[in-house]
């Protein structure tokens, strides 16, 4: 009975986990883009951003269990990397890395800075001042990383990528 108890308990906390893990609402979502060795999901800082507005642009990436992939500073290794596609309205700005690991390749003595687990890009943006109110804005890009296991790099890989931004209507 008591362990039964405790797995209903487990059961009905998944739910609620899931929900708290949620991004806060408003924010624009896409829906996950799965590659070989990882899955992306794109979202937005605000779904709704003024003419004129600045937006950050998030890229969650979650490696598969034993990859990871590069990050800045990987000498000799392609790091993940974002590239947005020329938008006549956007300016693209920084993208933002979280802190890397440091990850002992042992048969080559080598120390690179890696992801292994999940982590978050930030790309700012910039909304063009004349860009027309209470119409969208669809932006696309790539995501280019290197993913390797303990054994084998796998050869480069382009996941597309996309967010679709609200333009606030001007009263």
């Amino acid at each position: 009975m008591r362990i039964a108890t405790i797995a209903a308990g487990v059961l009905l906390a998944m739910p609620l986990a899931a929900q708290t893990s949620a991004p806060p609402r408003g924010l624009a979502l896409s829906p996950p883009a799965s590659a070989k060795h990882l899955t992306i999901a794109t979202s937005a800082s605000v779904a709704t951003v003024k003419p004129g507005g600045f937006v950050s642009l998030f890229i969650d990436v979650a490696p598969n269990q034993g990859i990871h992939v590069y990050a800045p500073g990987a000498k000799d290794y392609l790091p993940i990397a974002v590239k947005l596609d020329p938008h006549a309205s956007v300016k693209a700005g920084k993208l933002i890395y979280p802190k890397s690991e440091i990850l002992l390749f042992e048969p080559l003595g080598e120390r690179v800075p890696t992801y292994q687990k999940p982590f978050r890009l930030t790309q700012g943006a910039t909304i063009a001042g004349w860009a027309k109110p209470g119409t969208t804005v669809a932006l696309t890009g790539t995501v280019s990383y290197q993913a390797c296991d303990d054994k084998i790099c796998y050869l480069p890989t382009a996941v597309p990528v996309k967010w679709t931004l609200n333009l606030a209507a001007t009263r």
